[in-house]
C-alpha cells in the first residue's frame, strides 16, 4: 500500500530499484503535487514520467555546469 492515502503504487512483484538525489524543496512540492494530481505514488509518479519521456524523445541531456572558481572571492583580511 502507497504511504499516501488514495494514491495508487507499483504492483506487487516487481524487481525495483532505489533512485535517489537531493533536489530544492520547491522542485520537490511540484513533483508530489504532480504525483497527488495524478493520484499515484511518488515512485509511480518518477516512473511513469521517465518512460514517457523516453517514448516521446527520450531523456533530455543537459549541458555540464560550469566549473566553480577554486577560490573564494573574499577579499584579505
Amino acid at each position: 500500500m502507497s504511504t499516501q492515502p488514495g494514491r495508487v503504487r507499483q504492483p506487487d512483484g516487481i524487481h525495483l530499484v532505489l533512485l535517489q538525489g537531493r533536489v530544492r524543496p520547491e522542485r520537490r512540492q511540484a513533483v508530489n503535487n504532480a504525483a497527488e494530481s495524478s493520484g499515484r505514488s511518488l515512485g509511480l509518479y518518477l516512473d511513469d514520467l521517465v518512460r514517457y519521456l523516453e517514448e516521446n524523445g527520450g531523456l533530455p541531456v543537459f549541458a555540464k555546469p560550469k566549473r566553480q572558481s577554486e577560490e573564494l572571492p573574499i577579499p584579505a583580511a
